[in-house]
């Protein structure tokens, strides 16, 4: 599959110094960001079990005498800080040192527990995760395995046999963990499975460096607001608005929005008035995990086909305002335009 054959490091530096870019062009400053790739989600085992055994004095004695060099690649805001199991001890003890500078303590055992918090626990306990946000740190992480897996499954679900281009065009593509929506992605048509797979990757450093412009203490508030900031930041990055095609595309999601919120409607009163059987359950707890994404990219396409031209700032200070429930409500009222 093609996501066997990217670069992955090279596709992370390339998306983030363009976006990097893109933020500071729309006068938005995003400081203290730092990489890390972790090349496999199995490694979190090994570092819990390297947590859960560590020698507190030799532990002590590394961070007192942490090699300069190894300082400098954990605290690089430049590069991308490559997780393995060749260095993962390395990157513990740099982890416990960023940590210990970060909240001035000494407690090994609490750094540890702050370590497992806030970067082992969020990884390992949810399947899906595929990049997490530290904001403590200012630390974005990327799990490579999982990146693999989702990118082989939106080739599936995008079935690239039905795409039929000739030359540079305008194609929808869906991405997870999203079903509702489809996202314009600009293509020469040379090469689309490459074209969708470097989208996605950089979709995800959009949606994680997003959690550092808005932050909002529920979890499915700021999911709901990066979701709705991190579509509408890749439209106007990409000038993508200059296209009839992805105006059609805003107004078909609209529509399909528009559905998605009787799905809902339907699920919460059969909930509210009869236990569920085992496969509505099953249908309620999926739609449950993706509906702070789905929402906030619906809300999205209403600010896009609202306004003729985009204020980023604008839009930022309208998400971090919005509440979920008055955004269900203008989706449910809002009719596109034309």
């Amino acid at each position: 599959m093609v996501a066997n054959k990217l670069d992955f490091v090279d596709v992370i530096r390339r998306s983030y110094k363009e976006f990097r870019e893109y933020l500071k062009r729309v006068g938005i400053e995003i400081e203290g960001i730092r990489l890390r790739l972790l090349k496999s989600s199995d490694l979190l085992r090994e570092l819990y079990d390297m947590i859960k055994t560590c020698d507190i004095n030799k532990l002590k004695q590394e961070l007192n005498t942490i090699d300069k060099s190894l300082l400098e690649k954990i605290s690089n805001y430049d590069d991308v800080y490559i997780i393995k199991k060749e260095n993962l001890r390395e990157f513990y003890i740099g982890e416990i040192y960023l940590l210990k500078q970060e909240y001035n303590i000494d407690d090994i055992n609490e750094l540890n527990n702050k370590l497992l918090k806030s970067v082992v626990f969020p990884i390992k306990e949810n399947e899906y995760v595929d990049g997490l946000s530290v904001s403590r740190t200012g630390e974005i992480y990327i799990i490579e395995d999982r990146l693999e897996k989702n990118i082989d499954e939106i080739l599936k679900l995008n079935r690239l046999d039905s795409i039929n281009v000739n030359g540079p065009s305008i194609i929808r593509v869906k991405s997870p963990p999203s079903e509702v929506i489809y996202t314009p992605l600009y293509t020469e048509g040379k090469n689309i499975e490459k074209n969708i797979a470097e989208f996605y990757v950089s979709d995800v450093i959009r949606h994680e460096i997003g959690h550092h412009i808005v932050k909002k203490e529920r979890w499915d508030d700021e999911e709901f607001s990066v979701s709705a900031l991190q579509y509408i930041m890749y439209i106007d990055m990409h000038d993508l608005l200059k296209y009839p095609e992805t105006h059609k595309i805003v107004k078909e999601n609209i529509i399909e929005c528009k559905k998605y919120m009787a799905i809902f409607a339907v699920l919460g009163y059969r909930m509210v008035i009869e236990n569920l059987p085992q496969s509505l359950l099953e249908a309620a707890n999926e739609l449950k995990r993706r509906a702070p994404y789905e929402l906030g990219e619906c809300y999205a396409n209403i600010i896009i086909d609202k306004n003729e031209k985009l204020d980023i700032k604008d839009v930022i200070e309208e998400i971090k305002n919005l509440s979920v429930l008055h955004a269900i409500r203008e989706i449910i009222r809002y009719d596109p335009k034309g």
